[in-house]
Parts: C-alpha cells; structure tokens; sequence
C-alpha cells in the first residue's frame, strides 16, 4: 500500500474527530488506535501529492493509502474523488506506526561527495537512523559546507522518498551542516557515543557497548527508562 508524508495542518481538520480507542493488544504488544468514527471524514490532498496519486500512480476511486504527519501515528484513507479539480480522500483509520525503532540514533556524517552522501540518506532512513547530522571534517571537500537551499531540499526529499518506501511513520530529522566540534559540544548527556577508527587496538566495539550498558544498567531496568540515544560519528 502506497505511503504518503503530508504537512501536518492537513490533517488538523479531522483530529478533533479522530477519538482513539485502545483495543485489545496484539501479538507484538503494540496498542493500535482505531478512529471509531460514525462517518467518514473527507481530506483534500495537495495538489502535488494529487499529482502524483492520480497521473503518475494512476490510483483510483476506492484504491486504499497510508497518510503520515510525521506524528508517528498512520493514518488509513480511501480515496472518494478523483478528477482534474482534485483528489479527495476518506479517512477511515488512525492507527500506532510499529515501524519506529526505541532507540534515537544520531548519524553524525562528515560531507561527501553529492551521490554518495545522498545514498548514505537514503539507506541510512532505511536502517532507521533517527537524525542526520552532516559535519565539516579535516578532509571534507571543499565548498560542501556552503549547500544551498535547492541541495538541501533535495537532500530532505530523499530522506522523505526512502521514509515512506520502506514504511516508516516518521522522518528523520535533518540538521544544518556544522564543524565537527560543534556536533562534539551538542552530544547529549548519557548519550552513547561511537567513533569508529580503522587503527583503534585498545578497545573493541562489543567491549565499548558493554561498558556503556554497564553504566546505564540501573536506569535501563526501571519500569519507564529514558530513551536511549546513540550518536555515531563517520568521518
């Protein structure tokens, strides 16, 4: 089923009518929130998100889709109408997106050249990376800190595009391009912190986990743990 992001204000309209009640749990232990809605609720897409589900899908009346506002929550629509003015759709159902992973990670990405660092983008949406943080490094090539506005909404619409083909509910967040110091300073207190290095004999990757899950033993065995966040660096 296709899956689309839409600002959030499109949906605002039908919130208020979309009262969640809990059902009995699945399998997975993940709670899933249906509408309960007397009638259906009516939303007029966008006119390029309408573009692309009548001209280029060739969807049709009745045809089902995924709308996200990036809340992680899912919403199950149905479209109603479908012609030159427009594409309107039902919403039948909001549901808890499972696709999320527990755990924030934070890609701190030195700058590469545009088709590999745009494919890091893309696999590392899939992979669930949370947040991208692109960073000025000692080797970075030259001129990639100054990305402008066209790179950069580029660089959003690939993590958009791979969010929504691999069926994730929300998207990673995309920062400002920043020096390597600066992303040091703004590591988050209790934060697990990883800077691989090819020459590094003194402490290995499982022993480096161990040691940080050894610290945060006490706080990952309460009943409400704070949420781990793992902030990888790659020069």
């Amino acid at each position: 089923m296709h899956r689309f992001f839409v600002a959030h204000q499109v949906l605002a309209q039908v919130l208020p009518a979309l009262s969640p009640r809990t059902l009995a749990r699945d399998s997975s232990s993940e709670e899933t929130m249906h509408a309960g809605m007397e009638q259906a609720l009516s939303v007029a897409l966008p006119d390029k998100l309408a573009h692309q589900v009548r001209d280029v899908l060739h969807l049709g009346v009745g045809e089902h889709l995924v709308l996200l506002d990036n809340s992680g929550a899912e919403f199950l629509a149905a479209i109603a109408k479908s012609g030159r003015t427009g594409v309107e759709v039902e919403v039948l159902e909001r549901r808890k997106g499972k696709s999320e992973s527990p755990v924030r990670i934070v890609l701190c990405q030195g700058l590469l050249k545009s088709a590999r660092f745009e494919w890091i983008l893309e696999k590392g949406t899939e992979l669930g990376v949370s947040v991208f943080a692109p960073i000025l490094c000692r080797r970075s090539m030259a001129g990639l800190e100054e990305a402008g506005l066209a790179k950069i909404q580029r660089w959003q619409r690939i993590i958009q595009e791979a969010a929504e083909q691999c069926g994730r509910a929300q998207m990673p967040e995309l920062l400002p391009i920043r020096p390597l110091l600066h992303a040091l300073n703004d590591i988050p207190q209790g934060a697990l912190a990883l800077m691989p290095w090819e020459e590094e004999r003194g402490k290995s990757l499982r022993e480096s986990l161990e040691a940080w899950a050894s610290r945060k033993g006490a706080q990952l065995t309460t009943l409400q743990p704070e949420p781990i966040t793992v902030v990888l660096f790659i020069g």
